[in-house]
């Protein structure tokens, strides 16, 4: 086993993540702290660090080697961006902090953290092509890709401690500021044609997460998920409004807002809603990645020196399996008959490979409430799917997926109503969960064993019935007996009746 630490010396914070990674490859964030120092805030007229928020970083930075020793750290990797690149006294710094904490950081340019955000943002989201937009407290980074591949790219020298800064609205703004900030910022990006298109934004950074909160907040929107959150044009500008009219104290108490970004939210959301209205793109997703998890990509994949990984939902669909040291055989082999009879069963069904990609999805997943305890795997299997790591799928796909899942000996349906009237669902989703849930209870019924038996099926539709023909590699009445137990259930959702019967013994 290996623990890698990351300390990222930001404009605005200095974080620190530990992550695990088994003697499998399979890795998991252990720790993930973060404190807010504003080194970008604190500049003179010179352009240097002021002695206080150069030795509150020092102490931050301290106090994080301390604890990865604690954590028995194998590896540390230390970086700095752009209040440190920026800083005239850039030198002075790195050197204190190396002398007070024996580390040497890299000074990263704007272009390598612009790669760095954009790696972690290729192997996390499930879109292939958009623009990633990456806003730090003193830097905006800009990359396009098609195909997951970057196409351009370009930072920008303002981010939004320095921009809340410059324009002075860090309390209630005064319009003539607003005003002016507007305008600076439209004619920034217009200086960059290859911003516009129609695909996403795919926000990174503090301030895209805190306003995906207070939008979801004041939506009372479920799951509670901020990666992978869509807003729309109309979101960003209504919340720019709202919040750009209220006095830092009243932004404060904003639920979903956090308190140390109150006084720098208005800027960061000007410059995302302004990017929006140059590049013509009127969707954002909001991404929980970083420049770390960039870092993280390129360090586990040192050797192949290729760090995109092929597949983003089943890169990290491996990587839970290794790590919670599930099943895999059982998993995989319940997925295959899954698939296999949703394939069979086209002309009873209708569905395409959207939901042919959730059943999928679902079955390699269905055990994982059990890290968490057997009984009530349901519950647990259901929440695991909704808070784990499982990244690639939009919120509709990973609500749809964990209700399946959960549902993989019996319904579950807990609160599904409200994932319909405050989140993504669509009403039709709840047919469309019990249809793959029953396809996928049925699968598991015939590895119930764990042992393989049924090594092939066939399902065929005559008149009223369903006959599906299990051939078996020895005695599989436990597994049949099992599966024909999902008539009602079947019958209810598809309309026919089901019946399981033995086929010819394979040898």
């Amino acid at each position: 086993m290996e623990r890698i630490g990351i300390i990222d010396l930001g404009s605005n914070s200095v974080r620190l993540v530990i992550v695990e990674v088994d003697d499998n490859r399979a890795y998991y964030q252990r720790e993930n702290l973060k404190e807010t120092v504003r080194l970008i805030s604190d500049i003179d007229d010179q352009g240097r660090l002021s002695e206080k928020s150069m030795r509150y970083a020092i102490e931050t930075i301290q106090l994080f080697v301390r604890l990865c020793k604690t954590k028995r750290v194998d590896h540390l990797i230390t970086v700095a961006t752009a209040a440190a690149r920026q800083a005239s006294n850039r030198k002075v710094f790195m050197d204190r902090i190396k002398q007070e904490t024996n580390l040497d950081f890299k000074v990263l340019s704007g272009e390598e953290e612009a790669y760095y955000g954009y790696l972690g943002t290729v192997n996390t989201m499930p879109q292939t092509s958009g623009l990633m937009a990456d806003l730090g407290g003193g830097s905006l980074k800009l990359v396009s890709f098609v195909d997951r591949m970057m196409e351009n790219s370009h930072h920008l020298p303002f981010g939004s401690v320095t921009l809340a800064n410059h324009y002075k609205i860090m309390d209630r703004p005064d319009p003539k500021s607003l005003e002016e900030l507007e305008r600076d910022l439209t004619n920034t990006y217009r200086s960059l044609p290859w911003l516009q298109g129609s695909h996403p934004i795919i926000g990174v950074g503090g301030t895209f997460r805190s306003l995906a909160r207070v939008v979801r907040k004041s939506k009372e929107y479920v799951p509670d998920i901020t990666d992978a959150y869509e807003l729309d044009y109309e979101d960003v500008k209504d919340c720019y409004q709202r919040l750009s009219q209220m006095s830092l104290e009243e932004r404060l108490v904003v639920p979903g807002l956090e308190r140390a970004r109150a006084d720098i939210i208005v800027a960061g959301t000007a410059a995302i809603k302004c990017l929006m209205e140059v590049s013509g793109r009127r969707k954002i997703i909001t991404s929980t990645t970083s420049i770390r998890d960039g870092l993280l990509y390129e360090y586990l994949h040192r050797y192949t020196k290729d760090p995109i990984v092929l597949s983003v939902i089943t890169h990290h669909i491996d990587n839970l399996i290794l790590y919670y040291r599930l099943e895999e055989n059982h998993l995989r082999r319940v997925s295959n008959l899954a698939v296999t009879l949703f394939d069979q069963l086209y002309t009873l069904h209708g569905m395409n490979g959207f939901e042919r990609r959730l059943l999928l999805i679902a079955s390699l997943l269905h055990e994982i409430g059990s890290v968490i305890d057997v009984e009530g795997r349901d519950k647990h299997t259901l929440y695991m799917l909704l808070n784990a790591p499982v990244h690639g799928l939009t919120h509709r796909e990973r609500v749809i997926a964990a209700f399946v899942a959960a549902s993989h000996d019996d319904l579950y349906l807990a609160n599904v109503e409200q994932y319909v009237t405050h989140g993504p669902l669509l009403e039709e989703d709840i047919t469309l969960i019990k249809k793959l849930a029953v396809m996928l209870q049925i699968a598991h019924a015939l590895d119930r064993g764990q042992t393989g038996t049924v090594a092939r099926i066939k399902a065929e539709v005559a008149e009223d019935k369903c006959v599906l023909t299990i051939r078996a590699k020895s005695h599989a009445e436990l597994e049949i007996n099992d599966a024909q137990r999902r008539d009602k259930a079947f019958a209810a959702v598809f309309g026919c009746g089901l019946e399981v019967i033995r086929g010819d013994e394979l040898y």
